[in-house]
């Protein structure tokens, strides 16, 4: 036996029966930074892990030794599942990486039943080792966030499948069964990303549950991955018109399984990137870049479901067409940098006087146009001259500059104007604006119910309800 130490803290276990080997293995994982074991064969191999004060994170373990195999380790480690002693059981879940020039596919069917996540065949090349021990002792969460959902009848298999799953930093489910893995997927308020499924299980077999799955709402387009040891042309078609998207023969490579599932979950954050670009540009496009505010052709859009839905229910819906006052000057003596500072600061006003339920955009140039949810004329006529006074007194950039824009304000709604459309109920709004700058600016007029713009002076506007935040 022999021993190299340092500060790595994770510990690796070579057992294999041929020193240039172990040399080979222990120089590679020493140079990585992990404190090395070496065994010579299994009954070693074991003495070490029953006496040394701690166990070890890993082992590579070859198959074919002298005095105790490969496989005969596997089986006394992985039967203490259940003893009675902590430590034993802990033995039993150290993870195992066969490495052997015998990799055919009996010993790996073999192995996959004892648990062993990986085979490396000998003779193996630089940094295959590494590469192994690195995907388990230090997984790199290339998706962090994710879930997996395996549904497998055999534990040992759903511990190997979830051991590999974990190293790509996804949260793995486990179900026994597919009527478990429905039941699971019903309560979930998350949805899971990728779905592993054995082909044949008691009761509900697999195709069902991958049938029974596509059939639930955002459920649809997550991957659905078989694992089974049926591999004939009949079996792989029913797994696809079942609604798989892959299929693995067991037992499995574990760097196959990797691959295939990696392949599958990029391709699902790609989409889901994709979505999220796709909403941001929707939302760039809806937006005046300026003002922050819903632009022209959004606002039409949502004004039009707004005015239908006040249709429907009856209720009252106001409007409001605004206009900065002499905006032209504000830019023609300080400048256009100014002017669209007055615009955000005026739009800024604006909106934090609003509910959730209104909307409000910048129509063009320096107008603004609102509607108003379930408001009357007395809550429109309220927040007109709750707005006009709070332009009045606002005063934009450096206080020594003084700098003011009062605004003019044309107000209507549904009822009161009788507005049969929203191109109708805006022309009223555009119409009364139109009187109140007509009648020297910083004011607010009401378009009548007899279709005749009224007059009203300012601070002589209706006390109705208040209209403010919800």
């Amino acid at each position: 036996m022999g021993k190299v130490r340092t500060m790595a803290g994770r510990t690796v276990l070579i057992v294999d029966d041929s020193s240039i080997i172990r040399t080979i293995i222990q120089r590679e994982l020493a140079h990585a930074g992990y404190e090395v074991l070496v065994a010579a064969n299994g009954m070693e191999a074991l003495a070490m892990i029953e006496w040394m004060s701690e166990l070890p994170d890993i082992i590579t373990l070859d198959i074919d030794m002298p005095v105790m195999g490969g496989f005969e380790v596997c089986e006394r480690l992985r039967a203490d599942r259940d003893s009675v002693s902590e430590r034993k059981r802990r033995a039993a879940q150290i993870p195992i990486i066969f490495v052997s020039a015998n990799d055919s596919l009996e010993h790996r069917e073999r192995g996959y039943q004892l648990e062993v996540i990986d085979f490396i065949s000998k003779p193996f090349g630089p940094g295959d080792i590494i590469r192994a021990v690195d995907r388990v002792l230090s997984p790199k969460e290339q998706f962090p966030g994710m879930r997996a959902l395996v549904v497998d009848d055999s534990q040992s298999v759903r511990r190997i499948v979830r051991s590999n799953l974990i190293r790509s930093g996804l949260a793995v489910i486990e179900a026994g069964s597919g009527e478990e893995a429905l039941a699971l997927v019903e309560r979930e308020e998350a949805a899971f990303d990728i779905v592993i499924i054995d082909q044949m299980m008691p009761g509900m077999s697999g195709e069902e549950l991958c049938r029974r799955l596509s059939g639930i709402e955002g459920m649809q387009q997550v991957p659905k991955f078989f694992v089974s040891s049926m591999h004939d042309k009949e079996s792989i078609l029913s797994f696809f018109k079942a609604g798989a998207s892959d299929y693995l023969k067991k037992p499995f490579i574990a760097e196959e399984l990797h691959a295939r599932v990696e392949t599958h979950l990029r391709l699902r954050q790609y989409v889901q990137q994709l979505k999220i670009l796709n909403r941001q540009l929707e939302e760039q496009a809806s937006r005046d870049a300026l003002t922050g505010l819903l632009n022209r052709r959004s606002f039409q859009e949502a004004g039009e479901r707004t005015f239908a839905q006040a249709l429907r229910s009856g209720n009252d819906l106001g409007c409001m067409m605004l206009d900065l006052d002499y905006f032209k000057k504000i830019n023609d003596c300080h400048g256009h940098a100014c002017g669209d500072m007055v615009l955000r600061g005026f739009a800024g006003l604006v909106a934090a006087r609003l509910r959730k339920s209104d909307i409000v955009a910048r129509y063009g140039g320096e107008e603004f146009i609102l509607l108003l949810a379930d408001t009357g004329i007395e809550g429109a006529v309220h927040l007109a001259e709750t707005i006009r006074e709070l332009a009045e007194r606002q005063c934009y950039g450096e206080a020594k500059k003084d700098l003011r824009a009062t605004c003019s304000i044309g107000v209507t709604t549904r009822l009161s104007g009788r507005a049969g459309s929203l191109d109708e109920l805006i022309r009223q709004a555009d119409e009364a604006l139109y009187r109140a700058k007509g009648q020297g600016r910083n004011r607010f007029e009401v378009y009548g119910r007899d279709e005749k713009v009224t007059y009203v002076k300012m601070g002589q506007a209706v006390k109705g309800r208040q209209h403010g935040v919800d």
